[in-house]
């Protein structure tokens, strides 16, 4: 049975990682940090910015995959703290990647579509190069770059917007922050020119570990089809939820700026991920659909 360690076991994504291994009947092993889980149930704690800290967890496991879900993922607190960003997003990476390299194993690394600066006007390929606008979209690129330096058969997963229901933990997640606003009679307002391709993780971990296991390599996309904006995915969540849309509302950018500059349109192509799974990703709708009968 393979062994897969997920580092960040307690964040959104990663908790789902755990379930999705152990589905999979395989090994599964988890990390927190600074987020720690409601139940730790066997869980180790690493700071993935401290080389000894990953030795001594990677010397522990000895596993045959990691998935290097931890992150620095606010992108405004990004640009306030920069030196963060990067001790966590590439210089963690690199330690981590580092001690893959010893051990054999080899090295997911979930990034981002920020790596785009969205002025495409259409989907982004693997291919095609990036260019970010903000700290968190560099710090994430040098994490993918030194992750795919390290090692040839190690992967890259760009995820956008994930969500889903978070077990173990407090955080919201953006469609989680709208369901509680909703259901409390609040008005909100969405981006209708930020458009995105939203990222359903209980479906992105079981993709992300299968793709692994099937020996793919390099850069993939791993979220969902879609390429909605924000306003339209709070409309679609309002109606699969039975929530008032009146609450909802429509703005721009320029009427809410935001510290850190995001990508304008940077929706992700699936056709490698759905080329080698054999199926296709959950798009938003049927996402909502699976957190609508989730829901407790």
């Amino acid at each position: 049975m393979r062994k897969v360690l997920v580092i960040g076991a307690s964040g959104l994504l990663g908790q789902y990682l755990l379930k999705a291994g152990r589905d999979l009947e395989l090994d599964m092993v988890g990390t927190y940090n600074e987020t720690v889980p409601t139940d730790i149930n066997g869980m180790l704690r690493m700071d993935i910015t401290n080389p000894d800290s990953v030795s001594r967890s990677l010397d522990q496991i000895c596993p045959d995959l990691v998935v290097l879900s931890s992150a620095m993922t606010n992108v405004d607190q990004c640009e306030r703290e920069p030196g963060k960003a990067y001790a966590v997003n590439m210089e963690g990476a690199f330690n981590v990647a580092s001690r893959c390299k010893d051990h054999g194993a080899k090295l997911v690394y979930i990034s981002t579509d920020y790596v785009f600066n969205g002025l495409k006007g259409s989907r982004y390929h693997e291919f095609e190069g990036p260019d970010p606008l903000s700290i968190y979209g560099r710090s994430k690129l040098e994490g993918e770059n030194v992750t795919m330096d390290a090692d040839k058969k190690n992967m890259v997963c760009r995820v956008s917007v994930v969500y889903g229901w978070n077990r173990i933990g407090k955080k919201s997640n953006f469609l989680t922050w709208i369901i509680e606003s909703l259901k409390k009679g609040q008005a909100i307002r969405l981006y209708n020119d930020q458009w995105v391709s939203p990222t359903y993780a209980p479906s992105a971990a079981k993709d992300i570990l299968e793709l692994a296991c099937k020996d793919v390599r390099g850069i993939v996309h791993t979220c969902g089809p879609d390429c909605l904006n924000r306003y339209e995915m709070g409309v679609m969540l309002a109606e699969v939820f039975g929530f008032d849309k009146g609450l909802i509302s429509s703005i721009e950018t320029k009427d809410m700026p935001m510290l850190a500059v995001r990508p304008r349109a940077s929706c992700l192509a699936v056709d490698i991920a759905e080329s080698e799974l054999g199926r296709s990703m959950v798009g938003l709708r049927q996402g909502l659909d699976e957190m609508k009968k989730e829901e407790r």
